[in-house]
């Protein structure tokens, strides 16, 4: 007779669950909602946020819309300097240049349609001085407050 090894015996032993303790029972789903609202306030600041960054981006392309046709009209007048006093919004003293007046006339209208709001555009003439300025009004489009550019150039 032979003898023949035997296999070790395996034992499997399974570990016996106990419940938790009646004060620890719902603690991860109580976890999982803390960390779920503290996700939702920060994903409605980053919200906000936002909101307010668009709003001021707005309101900086509307400056930099003023600011470029306040330099539009400064340059012009620059350019065509024998007839200065053609430029001044509202018309005011002599003009016999009516190329001039169209000029400025059409500036107004497209400053107009550009900026939001109610817009309202001057440019004055110092004859003693030489120096035109040029103001732009107009309402902020998501703000509702009113704003102001002043550009001012020696036309001499």
């Amino acid at each position: 007779m032979t003898a023949t090894p035997h296999a070790p015996a395996r034992r499997l032993t399974l570990a016996r669950r106990l419940p938790a303790p009646a004060a620890a029972r719902g603690a991860g789903l109580i976890d999982g909602l803390v960390a779920l609202a503290i996700l939702a306030f920060g994903m409605l600041a980053m919200t906000g946020f936002q909101g307010r960054m668009m709003a001021q981006t707005t309101e900086a392309q509307s400056r930099q819309v003023a600011t470029q046709m306040s330099s539009e009209l400064l340059a012009t007048v620059l350019v065509d300097g024998a007839n200065a006093a053609c430029y001044t919004l509202p018309q005011t003293g002599a003009c016999t240049n009516s190329a001039a007046q169209a000029r400025a006339s059409d500036w107004q209208g497209r400053v107009a349609s550009s900026l939001p709001g109610t817009v309202a555009s001057t440019a004055t003439l110092d004859a003693a001085t030489g120096r035109m300025t040029v103001v732009l009004s107009w309402t902020g489009k998501d703000s509702g407050e009113p704003r102001r550019l002043e550009a001012v150039t020696d036309v001499r």
